[in-house]
C-alpha cells in the first residue's frame, strides 16, 4: 500500500511538471523564448565565431589590425562666420528706449495728519472662550 501511494505522488508530481511546462512553453512561445533561449547558449555563440569572423570597420585615422587600444580623436567644429544680417542694425533696433527723469513732488503735511484722534488705538476685547458640550464628547472624539 505505501509502494503504491509513493508511485501516485511520484506520477502526479511529474505530470504537474509536465503541465506546468507545457503552460509555460505556450505563454512564452508569442515571445519567441525557446529561440532566444537555443541563441544564446554557449554553443551558438561559439559556432557563430567560428562561422564568421567579426567585421572590423576602419576608423578614420585607425588601422584596422590595430592593436586593442583606446584612440581618442579631437572633435573640431568648423569656425563660426558673421554674416551681413547679424551686422544690420535695423534687424535689431525695434525698440528704441526713451530714458526721462522722474521728478517727484515736495511732500507737504496735512490737517488730517497732525490730528491724534484719528492715530489714537482703539481696545478691542473678546469674549472669553466657553466650553461646549462637542469638545468633551466620547463619541466625537472616539475615546
Amino acid at each position: 500500500m505505501k509502494t503504491k501511494n509513493n508511485v501516485q505522488k511520484a506520477v502526479l508530481r511529474s505530470a504537474a511538471v509536465v503541465v506546468s511546462f507545457v503552460l509555460i512553453s505556450f505563454t512564452v512561445s508569442a515571445q519567441t523564448f525557446w529561440k532566444r533561449l537555443l541563441e544564446n547558449t554557449g554553443f551558438s555563440d561559439i559556432a557563430m565565431a567560428m562561422a564568421a569572423p567579426a567585421e572590423i570597420e576602419d576608423v578614420e585615422g585607425i588601422a584596422a589590425e590595430a592593436d586593442a587600444a583606446y584612440y581618442f580623436v579631437n572633435e573640431v567644429e568648423p569656425a563660426m562666420e558673421v554674416e551681413a544680417w547679424m551686422t544690420d542694425d535695423s534687424r535689431f533696433n525695434a525698440t528704441q528706449f526713451e530714458y526721462s527723469e522722474a521728478i517727484e513732488t515736495d511732500l507737504e503735511l496735512e490737517y488730517w495728519m497732525m490730528n491724534e484722534t484719528f492715530f489714537q488705538p482703539v481696545v478691542e476685547e473678546e469674549a472669553a472662550l466657553e466650553l461646549e458640550a462637542w469638545m468633551v464628547s466620547e463619541n466625537t472624539w472616539g475615546f
